[in-house]
């Protein structure tokens, strides 16, 4: 070969990837040496040692035997002193890498030089299994602890592999090159480089070495070596071998200096890992941080960020996994949950039931990739973590939906649970909205079975106050219908408006009341062994004829589910009407309602007209005595008298015998007026309309009426004397005119009396017992509607009867009973004038001429007072659109 072959040669050897790679990380001057002593010379300068000098003799020798079994057979066109010259120059080239320490340039990561192999192969559909069987030998490999540097392996075979086409002296220098590059990463400061050198010409093993410089090394290397710094700090390396060193640095840092070395995992066994996390338990590389409630790597493990990244996206789920059973744990079994909550808990363990199948099928597959006794070849089947993301997406995102329904599940119970989940129910995603609703089914059933049996038997069978009925177990049965159940709002779920909780809440009342307080529980029993033995027996029975519609409702209770409240109000509706129509029957037809409600008009509303008008005549001389001097007994005798000798005698018994007579609280100057009362005995259930308020309201109306008729009274027996008188007086001139005045005065008293005692029995008393009369035979339903339409009844009374004043205002009954004190004390007046007349005819002298004088001052005063307070009085009724005097 002439001069010009052996330049070409030199520039193909300067051309190879890796001798470039080589000399860029080679400090300047030792570049410098190999330009100018190596090309184009066979000697090298005198200026300095040649690198083979500096090597020990051992590993010089060795690696000229090295050099020398590579370049055999390949330089036939060369001749011997051209071919001595070429192995001379890769001699001193291998001897200049290997006193120079350089370093790769590549980053040493495993997974990436075993991606770039697997790449490589299957570039070629013909290699594909040769792809497969190299990824089974790489699991292998990671497998194995003993190998510490797996990437100079790898990377060894991935440069070996490109030479395949390459030409012969290129390929003779890239193996020389690469077996010392590899040679160096795996360098072991603790043995001999010869030892290693030694052993690559009889074996193929890679057995890490350590180099000893000889006696004869250069001083510039020697102080390279004594002064070098931490590769993190070399600013000669390049930034992406900067950049490893520096991550080495701080991870030997982090590792307590002399600490163990990085861990390098497969993904199968952080897979298994990911497996027990889904479980809520640590891992051996993946554990959970309770101080900072979440998951983490062990520091020493050596993990890509790729796919660190992807680890931790999957923790998520078993961080949620966490936070769902650690709800269910705690609150599965605390009462203060209820049945509802209880429920709940149910509902999230059955859809962890769901996640458990799908964890076991992944442990299954992680176990078969991870059993040691067994050949694993991967395959586009095998599980990877990011197929592991894929699978658990589905899992994810209901565990995230769960995660939501517990965060908002704390502290609440029954009804306001419900609630709250069935407001995400409006939820935009229809994914979540059907997941909400499918766990309302199972949650809201504890909720369904309190509402059968309230409104099938009235039963409230809720012990931890989770319906939105609630219970008074204190209150008598006297007030059953009135305070014994109340209405909760926060516990009434949204889908059940209030119009048929009100509903529901009124049947499970009726048939209380029904089997308590109308003490029909025989009926019961009579209808359902005539009628059924399949349907449970409820006071609901008494209420449903053979033809009742409700029958198909009775045996349809047991579907009653969230989300189909179309039955529910259809069931509700006819319950309602039925337990309604029921009740009043009862109440009307056994218990005689109407009848009694007719009584008190009779009696305490005064309209029963010959037993008050015998009754005020009996009365009327013992309560005009001072009240202290009555006796209740005297008083009641004479009520029985006043009975038998009306037409109250043919009224029912019942009625009658709870007629009686009050004494009202005695004052120091009361009459026997002031204090009597006459009252009506009412019992159970008839008190629930008739209740305390109202029998006051009645006593309270009789008294103004009674105080009414005791003046419409008094005047009458004032007319009918002083018609007598008039006569009597005749022969009296002084006392003529007297008489004349006081007889226009009292027929201005009755005329006023008389017009206002009609007008509170027609325009009053009889129009409101109309509307009352037709309110309950037409349009109530419900005790409730007839309880409300009493309560109107006597309002009305009231209001049109002048004891209820406007807001703020005082009522006209003031006014009135001003207006009848002055007649009583115009009467008292006249009895005065009367007994002077009758003392004129028996003396036929006037001894006293000055007590006529005051006797008509006193009538006079007394008929102008009369005449100012009727005016004031007519006028204040008018203002209020009532038209008393016609």
């Amino acid at each position: 070969m002439n001069g010009n072959d052996a330049t070409r040669y030199g520039d193909t050897l300067r051309r190879t990837s890796f001798s470039d790679t080589t000399r860029s990380h080679l400090p300047p001057s030792s570049r410098l040496s190999i330009g100018s002593n190596y090309h184009g010379s066979s000697s090298p300068s005198s200026s300095s040692p040649r690198p083979s000098a500096l090597l020990d003799p051992r590993v010089a020798s060795t690696l000229t035997k090295l050099v020398q079994k590579c370049t055999d057979g390949n330089e036939e066109n060369m001749n011997l002193q051209q071919r001595g010259q070429r192995t001379q120059e890769l001699l001193e080239e291998s001897a200049l890498i290997l006193t120079s320490q350089s370093r790769p340039t590549v980053v040493e990561d495993e997974n990436q030089v075993a991606n770039l192999i697997r790449r490589k192969l299957m570039m070629n559909p013909k290699n594909s299994a040769k792809a497969l069987k190299f990824g089974h030998l790489y699991n292998k490999l990671e497998s194995q602890q003993v190998l510490a540097k797996k990437w100079s392996i790898l990377y060894l075979l991935h440069l070996l592999s490109d030479q395949k086409d390459a030409p012969p002296l290129v390929r003779i220098q890239t193996h020389i090159h690469a077996g010392i590059f590899i040679a160096i990463s795996l360098f072991d400061k603790k043995r001999d480089a010869s030892q290693f050198l030694s052993s690559g010409l009889q074996s193929h093993d890679t057995t890490t070495t350590t180099s000893s410089t000889s006696p004869q090394e250069s001083p510039r290397i020697r102080r390279r070596l004594t002064q070098s710094t931490p590769p993190s700090s070399d600013r000669s390396l390049p930034a992406a071998l900067q950049l490893a060193q520096a991550r080495k640095q701080y991870q030997e840092q982090q590792q307590g200096g002399g600490g163990r070395p990085e861990i390098r995992v497969p993904e199968a066994y952080l897979l298994r890992d990911l497996i027990y996390i889904f479980q809520g338990i640590n891992g051996q590389y993946i554990t959970f941080d309770p101080i900072t409630k979440e998951y983490a790597l062990d520091p020493h493990v050596s993990i890509p960020k790729s796919m660190q990244d992807l680890i931790y996206r999957l923790t998520e789920l078993g961080w949620l996994y966490q936070r769902v059973h650690e709800f269910i744990t705690t609150y599965y079994d605390q009462l203060s949950m209820g049945l509802v909550g209880q429920s709940f808990c149910s509902a999230l363990q059955s859809e962890l039931m769901e996640y458990y199948k799908l964890i076991a099928i992944l442990e299954a597959q992680i176990e078969k990739q991870i059993q040691p006794d067994t050949e694993f070849i991967p395959n586009e089947h095998s599980l990877t973590l990011k197929r592991l993301l894929v699978w658990t997406q589905e899992s994810l995102q209901r565990m995230k939906w769960m995660s939501a329904l517990v965060d908002m599940g704390k502290d609440q119970k029954g009804g306001a649970l419900i609630s709250i989940m069935h407001s995400y129910t409006y939820h935009g995603d229809p994914s979540f909205k059907q997941f909400v609703s499918d766990m309302l089914q199972e949650v809201s059933k504890p909720f369904y079975e309190m509402l059968k049996r309230w409104i099938s038997e009235g039963e409230l069978d809720d012990p931890y106050g989770e319906f939105f009925v609630a219970v008074d177990p204190s209150v008598t049965e006297e007030e059953l219908w009135q305070r014994k159940y109340t209405l909760r709002a926060d516990m009434l779920p949204p889908f059940i408006s209030p119009e048929l909780a009100q509903k529901i809440f009124s049947i499970g009342k009726s048939l209380n009341f029904i089997r308590y307080s109308c003490h029909d529980e025989t009926l019961v029993e009579k209808y359902y062994a005539e009628n059924s033995t399949t349907l449970r027996k409820h006071p609901l029975a008494l209420c449903l004829p053979t033809h009742s519609l409700l029958f198909p409702f009775l045996s349809a209770w047991h579907t009653f589910k969230y989300g189909d409240i179309q039955t529910i109000e259809l069931c509700v509706d006819t319950m309602y009407m039925e337990t309604s129509n029921r009740l009043l029957a009862l109440l009307k037809d056994k218990y005689k309602l109407m009848d009694h409600l007719r009584a008190l008009k009779r009696y305490l509303l005064l309209g029963q007209g010959d037993f008050i008008q015998y009754l005020m005549v009996t009365m009327g001389s013992a309560l005009s005595r001072p009240a202290n001097s009555l006796y209740r007994h005297n008083l009641t005798g004479v009520l029985e008298t006043a009975i038998r000798a009306s037409n109250a005698q043919f009224d029912e018994p019942t009625i009658l015998n709870r007629l009686d007579v009050r004494l009202l609280e005695v004052g120091t100057q009361d009459l026997g007026w002031d204090v009597f009362t006459l009252d009506y005995h009412v019992d159970s259930p008839i008190n629930t309309v008739l209740s305390p308020p109202m029998m006051n309201q009645y006593l309270r109306v009789f008294n103004f009426l009674w105080r009414l008729k005791r003046v419409e009274y008094t005047l009458s027996e004032a007319w009918r004397r002083w018609g007598i008188a008039s006569r009597t007086f005749a022969s009296l001139p002084d006392l003529s005119q007297d008489l004349h005045e006081a007889q226009l005065m009292l027929a201005r008293m009755i005329h006023f009396i008389y017009q206002l005692q009609h007008y509170y029995l027609f325009e009053v008393l009889e129009c409101s017992w109309e509307k009352l009369e037709s309110r309950i035979n037409t349009k109530t339903i419900d005790l409730d509607a007839v309880i409300e339409a009493h309560a109107h009844y006597l309002y009305e009374i009231a209001h049109k009867g002048f004891l209820a004043g406007l807001k703020g205002a005082p009522p006209l009954s003031m006014q009135l009973n001003a207006i009848f004190d002055v007649i009583l004390a115009y009467n008292t007046i006249l009895d005065l004038l009367h007994g002077y007349g009758t003392s004129e005819l028996t003396k036929r002298a006037t001894q006293d001429g000055d007590k006529l004088t005051k006797i008509r001052s006193r009538l006079n005063g007394v008929s102008g007072h009369f005449n100012t307070l009727t005016q004031d009085f007519l006028k204040a009724s008018m203002d209020l659109g009532f038209k008393i005097i016609k």
